[in-house]
């Protein structure tokens, strides 16, 4: 598990290069940013599963409102763009590496159609009744990404994580 999550950095580095510590892209790197308009509430973070089949949240949630507008977090070429069971969905390829992903998001764009970092690419939408709610108690949009078809919660690019802290030991 720490190895692939050790290669994972590793490639997010060589991709993207160092950030700065604020979190933000250093000057020439690709610049990447938060899905929604300001104001944004995390109600759910992103869960490492201890295996590709365990559990775990691959992703994040944000609190949002029905028809709000989806941005696009960096330049790339739309993947996908419909329903997967009973909820729309929107994926988007940033180059051969890095993909993100939106649902319940209603697509405003096509399959195969580039967008531009910032660009309104979905509105927020209800999923059909058969799906069992994501977010139990609001309407929430889920944001999940994958480099090399690993998941990475998508705030490592955008940097908006927490830093580790430490706790005391207590033994």
């Amino acid at each position: 598990m720490r190895t692939g999550l050790a290669s994972l950095a590793a490639v997010v580095l060589m991709v993207f290069g160092p950030m700065a510590s604020s979190g933000a892209p250093l000057p020439g790197n690709p610049a990447w940013q938060m899905p929604l308009n300001p104001p944004i509430e995390l109600i759910n973070q992103y869960r490492q599963p201890n295996s590709d089949y365990s559990a775990g949240h691959r992703g994040v949630d944000y609190q949002v409102s029905l028809g709000q507008p989806v941005l696009a977090p960096a330049d790339g070429v739309v993947y996908f763009a419909g329903m997967v069971v009973n909820r729309s969905v929107l994926s988007i390829m940033h180059g051969s590496a890095i993909s993100t992903e939106f649902e319940p998001a209603c697509p405003i764009v096509a399959a195969g159609e580039s967008v531009l970092r910032s660009q309104v690419i979905a509105k927020v939408c209800d999923a059909l009744p058969s799906y069992n709610q994501h977010c139990f108690a609001a309407r929430c949009l889920h944001f999940a990404m994958k480099i090399n078809g690993k998941y990475l919660s998508p705030l490592a690019l955008i940097g908006r994580m927490n830093p580790s802290r430490l706790l005391p030991n207590v033994g």
